[in-house]
C-alpha cells in the first residue's frame, strides 16, 4: 500500500503539475488576448475617429451640394419663367394677328354673302313679280272667256 500510495503521490505530483503548466500556459494565453484586445480597442477607437471625420466631410459636401442644387434649380426656375413669359407674348401676337386675319376674313365673306343674298333677293322679287304678272293676265283671259260666253261682251 505504501507503494501505492507514492505511486498515487507521484501522480497527483504529476497531474498538479501538469495543472500548473497548463494554468501557465492559459494565462500566457489570456495576457496575449488582453494585448490584442487593448489594439483592438485602440483600432477601434481610431476608426471610430476617422468615421466621425468623414461623417463630418460628408455633411459638409452633401450641404454644398444642396447649396449649388438649390442655386441651380433656382436659376432653372428664373429660365423657365422667362421663357413661358416668353411664349405667351409670342401667343398672344400671333393670336392677335390671327384674330385680325379671321376678321378680315369674315368681313370679306359678310359682304360676299349680303351681296349674293341681295342678288337672291333681287331675283325672288323679280320671279315673284312676273308670276303675279302671269297669275293676273291668265285670270284676265279666263274672266274674258267667261264673260263672252255669258254675253257679257
Amino acid at each position: 500500500m505504501a507503494a501505492a500510495t507514492v505511486m498515487a503521490d507521484q501522480t497527483l505530483e504529476a497531474r498538479v503539475a501538469r495543472l500548473e503548466s497548463d494554468v501557465a500556459h492559459i494565462r500566457s494565453d489570456i495576457t496575449e488576448v488582453k494585448v490584442d484586445i487593448r489594439g483592438v480597442e485602440t483600432e477601434i477607437k481610431g476608426l471610430r475617429g476617422e468615421v466621425k471625420d468623414l461623417g463630418t466631410e460628408l455633411r459638409a459636401e452633401i450641404g454644398s451640394f444642396a447649396m449649388g442644387l438649390r442655386a441651380e434649380m433656382g436659376s432653372l426656375g428664373t429660365e423657365l419663367r422667362a421663357e413661358i413669359a416668353n411664349l405667351g407674348t409670342e401667343l398672344r401676337a400671333e393670336s392677335g394677328s390671327l384674330g385680325t386675319s379671321l376678321r378680315a376674313e369674315i368681313h370679306k365673306m359678310d359682304s360676299s354673302l349680303r351681296g349674293e343674298i341681295a342678288r337672291l333677293d333681287h331675283t325672288l322679287t323679280r320671279g315673284l313679280a312676273s308670276n303675279r304678272i302671269w297669275m293676273l293676265l291668265q285670270s284676265a283671259g279666263i274672266l274674258g272667256v267667261m264673260a263672252r260666253a255669258f254675253g257679257w261682251l
